[in-house]
């Protein structure tokens, strides 16, 4: 009995290695097979496999077979074409001028300066402390 329990074990580990084995073989040559590579435009000299992607004429096509020949022909499927320019929209009402700067409100304690703009509001103000830090004395 303990002889059986033994080989079953036995078997049991090999059956698993075995099936770990060939998936992670089926795994690598189902990702191969389906791998898709970039070549760039299409070059007519050029030699091209299965997966194949190429640009041709604003065009993608992925090679379908192994040596698919002139591109485009049966042995090339299109991936994606660049397509046509849409019928312009209606022209949208001119909106108000935007804000220009009136002038300026200086802090000199600060090293900054602020906008003032032709709305009346305040724009972002500039922090110039550290442009101006080189030139500051150590005193």
């Amino acid at each position: 009995m303990q002889e059986r329990d033994f080989l079953l074990d036995v078997m049991t580990e090999a059956i698993a290695h075995l099936q770990r084995e060939v998936f992670d073989s089926c795994k690598v040559l189902i990702t191969e097979a389906l791998a898709q590579r970039i070549r760039g435009t299409f070059d007519p000299k050029a030699k091209y496999n299965l997966g194949d992607v190429v640009a041709l004429d604003g065009a993608s096509f992925i090679a379908r077979r192994d040596n698919p020949g002139p591109c485009p022909s049966a042995g090339w499927q299109l991936l994606a074409r660049q397509g046509q320019r849409g019928i312009a929209g209606p022209e949208g009402k001119r909106g108000p001028p935007g804000a220009i700067i009136t002038g300026w409100i200086v802090d000199r304690s600060e090293f900054r300066i602020t906008p003032r703009l032709s709305d009346g509001t305040l724009g972002p103000a500039l922090e110039l402390r550290e442009l101006f830090a080189q030139f500051q004395s150590e005193t």
